[in-house]
């Protein structure tokens, strides 16, 4: 008997089909109709593709409750501040926002990641427990989101992997098959990172260059634009370390 199909946030079993990435997004960078490949490679070569138009890209695991729900509320507060920041339209202005809103716009993004995540023909990366975390209105521990500007304008795209460095306290053994991920997307200059490591030590993730918008807000480095998605989304070194006391 086959598995009843259940909201990826709640359980609720009264599902929609959540657009991926927002229909009010779409229709601002005019890609509504445009053809998306997501290809998934390995060392080995290509491994899957699927071709969508970008408005047929949706998660068919979210109920209507969380989609017309907290899930809509998240758009609307976001939706102006995104388009002036994929623009660079009154970036000051919306840099002011960020430091007194930082954590909407952080649930946004991170509400994006996972979405997509799930929604791919790539690994699974994102645990369950994560999309709970976002329901009961938290972005759980371990995780960072920074954003950055590029040289180039795409439309749209996105980078999802499990790599990454790590450097670790010498006190702390090395452990296999931990639970990590890093997902990147670009939307026309505007990049935004989330980055995962699960660990019961003290994490930071160390991305000179770029906003922090969680789980603080500030400026790390000095700051600067990248040429691309892929200067940014391999930027970073994840640090796991051990209380001083300890």
């Amino acid at each position: 008997m086959a598995t009843q199909r259940k909201c990826l946030f709640c359980g609720n079993t009264d599902l929609s089909k959540e657009h991926i990435f927002a229909q009010w997004l779409l229709k601002e960078l005019s890609i509504m109709d445009n053809t998306v490949k997501m290809t998934h490679s390995g060392f080995v070569g290509e491994i899957s593709n699927r071709q969508h138009p970008f408005s047929k890209l949706v998660n068919g695991l979210v109920c209507k409750r969380c989609n017309n729900g907290w899930m809509s509320d998240l758009e609307g507060q976001c939706q102006q501040h995104i388009i002036n920041l994929m623009n660079m339209d009154n970036v000051e202005e919306e840099i002011r926002f960020l430091n007194d809103n930082h954590e909407v716009v952080a649930k946004w993004a991170f509400k994006n990641v996972i979405m997509l995540n799930s929604a791919s023909n790539y690994r699974q990366l994102v645990p369950e427990s994560h999309y709970l975390s976002l329901y009961n209105g938290e972005i759980p521990k371990g995780v960072t989101i920074d954003i950055a500007y590029a040289e180039t304008e795409p439309a749209l795209e996105w980078r999802q992997s499990q790599d990454g460095l790590i450097v670790r306290d010498q006190r702390i053994p090395m452990k296999m098959g931990v639970n990590r991920y890093t997902i990147t997307f670009q939307i026309k200059h505007l990049m935004v990172k989330v980055a995962f490591y699960e660990t019961d030590e003290n994490v930071f993730y160390e991305d000179e260059d770029c906003i922090r918008i969680f789980p603080e807000y500030g400026l790390y480095g000095n700051f600067k634009v990248y040429k691309n998605i892929d200067e940014f989304d391999v930027h970073g070194i994840m640090r796991e370390y051990m209380s001083e006391d300890e």
